[in-house]
Parts: structure tokens; sequence; C-alpha cells
């Protein structure tokens, strides 16, 4: 008989806990979703290195920025650059903002070595992100990002450039550049 009653109670009990549970968990979906919908404030550890530092438009258009103007080098008369002597010194500091595969390529097409010395080819920059002009962002990852932008230039028309941005090392590195 107490066997009994102790089932009778259990399946009341029951009653009143399943609601509760699929409204529980239809609760924590929805959270789940909106936190994948907004701007990507990621706090999960990689590596044991800490927190993730946010990703959103601006970090993504200041890096960007922060690349192009490290490859804006000052130069003499003869186009001599006066802070580095080397493309591996450049590229060195390049790798402040990008991958050392990004920073290589566009050290080689936009500088050449001679004499022991760096020299700027006299050429203009490649397309890029303009600052101004919107982007999308698209979350690969917590450490992995893809941003898009469309614009229009005299020089190289209509393009979109894709970048991908990784966490590496407590900071976010260009490590992918494409532009069509």
């Amino acid at each position: 008989m107490k066997a009994f009653i102790a089932l009778c109670f259990a399946v009341m009990l029951s009653f009143l806990i399943v609601p509760n549970i699929t409204e529980k968990v239809q609760e924590d979906s929805n959270t789940a979703d909106k936190m994948i919908n907004q701007p990507v404030t990621a706090e999960e550890s990689k590596n044991g290195e800490g927190k993730i530092h946010e990703f959103n438009e601006d970090v993504a258009k200041k890096n960007a920025s922060l690349f192009m103007e490290a490859l804006k080098q000052e130069t003499d008369e003869y186009y001599k650059v006066k802070n580095y002597s080397t493309k591996d010194e450049l590229i060195s500091h390049l790798t402040n903002y990008v991958s050392e595969d990004i920073a290589t390529y566009y050290t080689d097409g936009l500088f050449e070595e001679k004499e022991s010395s760096l020299y700027i080819i006299p050429t203009e920059l490649p397309p890029w992100l303009e600052e101004e002009q919107p982007v999308n962002i698209k979350q690969l990852s917590d450490t992995s990002y893809r941003v898009y932008q469309k614009n229009t230039s005299d020089l190289y028309g209509i393009y979109e450039i894709t970048l991908g941005y990784e966490y590496i090392d407590g900071k976010w590195i260009i490590t992918f550049a494409s532009v069509d």
C-alpha cells in the first residue's frame, strides 16, 4: 500500500514539474538564439588564455585601418623607407595586425629590397575596407569571424572585400583577405 501511495505521489509530482521543465528549456533556447544574433561578446577561454575581447564592427574597421596605416611608410625622395631596412622587419611590425602570410603578400607586392635598404614601389594601395561604409559580420566561431563590405572606387570600380579575423595571442588578427 505504501508503494502504491508513493507511485501516485510521484505521478502527481511529475505533472507539476514537467510543464516547468519545458518552459525552462524553451526560455534557455530563446536566450541562446538571442545571444547568437546580438553583437558578439565572446567570453570563453581559448587554451586557458583568458577572456576573448569583444569583436564588432569598430574592432574590424580599426584593425583594418591600422594595417593600412602601417603599410604607408615614410620615405625619402627616392622612395627609401626610413623606419625599416628589410622586408622581414616590416613584416614583423605588420603581424601586429595581420597574419604573417598576409603581411608577406602585401609587403612583397608593395616593397622591394635593394642596396641593403627597403624601398616602396610607387603605386596605389590595394582596395581595402572603407571606414565610412557599413560591414556585414558573420561569426564562424567564438574566435573566428568574416567581415564583408561592398565598395566603389574610381581606380578599382565596384568590389567586395572579405576579411577573416582570428583571435590569436590575445588580439584580433586579420588572417584572410579577398577582393572580388
